[in-house]
């Protein structure tokens, strides 16, 4: 019986492989979002600093971006079933620790450690999925659920956090990922089949090295940018440092007879649009998903809890919306899809960017429905465009790179909608102020700063008694207005990325896996 007529349905390994996938990238991408609730109970108990707190968040994204490249390289070595087994494991472990961490730095480490383990799982994972459901609609429907997966941890992230926090500890949050990890193992892992590139035959170090190097200061870069200055020495070394490593990298790589990185991908425009991609789409979610509850807790006056619910209508759809369009992926072509997805998360966008001090809610709400429902379908859709452009068996390294534009998307988003903010925020509240004497020009960056993270109150309370109220007015006034531009940039980001998609999705670039089933390892 014909497999594409679904009569038969998916088998038992079929769906072990894909709900462990699913499971683990669930724990992966809360691991990301739930962390940053908890910052002050971590700052209580463990007495750290703002610095420490940074780093807590910012170590598991660092090395979880700068690892996953090699990580799929590595996998498509050694095995995806294996490298993503010993993944989890180690991720248990690192996790353990975190959750008995004594100490900020030891928590930092530990994390770091996380990043890597996560690095080792994602890829290993994407790739096992690829090489299991061969079946072109079949994996469209896979990868649906798959993309429904990191849009439920994303979302469930903070309310998770903040429950675990509050009924028990913050340490919970670190120690939920021991069963949920033992659970991938013992449901999944013994079902899951082995795959690996035959051609692959050694470690390519030189590569590895090179690319993690590259990726680490590049992240650091991004991370670092805002709050220490994008002229600041570290953050200038870094970039440069990047530049080179890169440089070295494409070098070492163009004399691999078999190199980790298969840099003739580039000459598929399939391909390019698979890395864009993700970068286009962390601005049309990643930064709505971090400011719009500061707008909705320091000008509306919301409750954190209010503001999280609120911001449902963007990460419920982000969480269900992945598995319906796996569907239809089946009867029309991904790039028609695809761009239909960023259009929606511009129009989303344009929508919220009517905002003002004492109204356009029902614009706000209703912009964060339609964007969350844009951001849903790309999410979809976007991992079975990158493995689909190579075969099953480089799916690993195939995985690994868009995994890595991933995470450096989402860094470039926080960090560039972060410098934009803050820009537009200090420019008009330079002009609002002008003529008065409540600010200073030479003070009103660091003020700028302060408001652009929603701590209009926190500002105010450095201004002198007399010009507060004049200075929250337009403080307040300041912030609107820059996170309307704000939106309206990113809008026009996701309408030149619908425009790229269109342009550059071929169907001739996919590669023509075969329908027949594999051969068990």
């Amino acid at each position: 019986m014909n497999r594409k007529n679904n009569q038969i349905g998916w088998s038992g390994r079929e769906r072990a492989t894909l709900i462990g996938v699913c499971v683990a990238g669930i724990m992966l991408t809360t691991d990301i979002t739930s962390v940053g609730v908890a910052l002050d109970k971590i700052a209580q108990e463990l007495n750290a600093s703002l610095a420490g707190l940074q780093w807590v968040m910012n170590a598991y994204n660092l090395t979880f971006g700068a690892f996953l490249l090699s990580a799929g390289s590595l996998a498509d070595l050694l095995g995806r079933r294996r490298v993503f087994t010993v993944g989890i494991v180690l991720f248990i472990t690192a996790a353990l620790l975190c959750g008995f961490s004594q100490t900020p730095t030891m928590l930092i480490l530990f994390r770091t450690l996380e990043g890597i383990c996560a690095a080792l799982v994602l890829p290993s994972g994407t790739a096992s999925i690829a090489y299991e459901f061969r079946d072109d609609s079949e994996r469209a429907k896979a990868f649906g659920i798959l993309g429904s997966s990191f849009g439920i941890g994303l979302a469930l992230g903070p309310l998770l956090g903040g429950a675990l926090t509050s009924a028990l500890s913050w340490r919970w949050i670190f120690l939920i990922n021991v069963p949920a990890g033992l659970a991938v193992l013992a449901l999944a892992v013994s079902r899951m089949r082995e795959s690996s590139d035959p051609e692959t035959t050694r470690v390519d170090w030189l590569g590895f090295f090179t690319f993690t190097l590259c990726l680490f200061l590049f992240v650091y870069a991004l991370i670092g940018g805002p709050e220490l200055g994008w002229g600041s020495l570290k953050i200038v070394g870094a970039l440069l440092g990047a530049v080179v490593f890169v440089a070295l990298f494409i070098l070492v790589e163009r004399l691999q007879r078999r190199s980790m990185f298969d840099l003739e991908l580039f000459r598929k425009p399939t391909f390019i649009a698979a890395q864009l991609l993700p970068v286009v789409a962390s601005f049309g979610f990643v930064a709505p998903l971090i400011y719009i509850p500061l707008y909705f807790q320091s000008v509306s006056g919301y409750s954190p809890l209010k503001a999280g619910l609120a911001l449902l209508l963007l990460t419920v759809p982000v969480s269900v919306v992945p598995t319906l369009v796996g569907r239809l992926a089946a009867h029309l072509p991904l790039r028609i899809l695809l761009s239909t997805g960023l259009v929606l998360v511009g129009l989303g966008c344009l929508g919220m960017s009517g905002l003002e001090v004492n109204g356009g809610r029902a614009a706000l709400l209703s912009g964060l429905l339609v964007t969350g429902i844009g951001t849903g379908i790309v999410n979809g859709l976007m991992d079975n465009l990158a493995v689909s452009v190579v075969s099953s068996e480089r799916s690993g390294m195939a995985a690994g790179i868009f995994n890595t534009m991933r995470v450096v998307g989402d860094a470039t988003a926080i960090a560039g909608a972060g410098a934009i903010l803050i820009a537009l925020t200090r420019s008009r509240l330079l002009d609002l102020l002008w003529g008065t004497s409540v600010v200073a020009r030479d003070t009103a960056a660091g003020f700028a700063n302060q408001v652009a993270r929603g701590e209009i109150n926190n500002a105010a309370a450095s201004v002198s008694s007399a010009g507060r109220e004049v200075f929250i007015q337009a403080a307040t006034q300041s912030y609107v207005s820059a996170l309307s531009n704000l939106l309206i940039i990113i809008a026009c980001i996701s309408f030149i990325g619908a425009v790229l998609i269109l342009a550059l999705v071929r169907a001739g670039d996919f590669f023509s896996a075969p329908n027949s089933k594999p051969q068990s390892s």
